[in-house]
């Protein structure tokens, strides 16, 4: 049987980098940030120009531009959650180790709490993009469709 402190040395090249745990982290919460705020400013624009309300956007573009802009977030937060769900299942051994051994390292527990947050902050701002874009397919910006 493999002592578990082996395991860590000789899995070391395969944790995951700074790099890669703050994009799982953080990527699919920034695309819904991005999605959410700038589609809202966008769609202000669009359509309460002069501050008082129209039925048909005043930029031409609105709509095609919120679509583009949520199917870019939709892939940028599709990237966050491979990363995370990547960054989880490469501290998976680091995780068993640690289990196994009854010590903490204190460059790999880090790693694996930071892994297992960015997978559930991913999974759930993933939800969010979905719901967002649902939200944006029934409810018109303007008020008419």
């Amino acid at each position: 049987m493999n002592d578990p402190s082996s395991v860590i040395k000789q899995r070391h090249e395969a944790r995951p980098s700074g790099v890669s745990l703050t994009l799982g982290l953080l990527l699919a919460p920034a695309a819904w940030f991005i999605q959410t705020n700038l589609a809202q400013t966008i769609a202000a624009w669009g359509c309460f120009p002069h501050e008082r309300p129209v039925n048909e956007p005043a930029i031409p573009w609105l709509q095609h531009g919120e679509l583009i802009l949520a199917l870019l977030a939709l892939l940028m937060g599709l990237t966050g959650a491979a990363i995370a769900w990547r960054n989880w299942r490469r501290t998976g051994i680091f995780a068993s180790a640690m289990k196994e051994q009854s010590a903490i390292d204190r460059h790999t527990a880090p790693d694996v709490f930071i892994a297992r947050a960015g997978a559930l902050a991913s999974a759930l701002f993933l939800f969010a993009l979905i719901a967002t874009d649902l939200a944006w397919l029934v409810v018109s910006p303007c008020g008419g469709r």
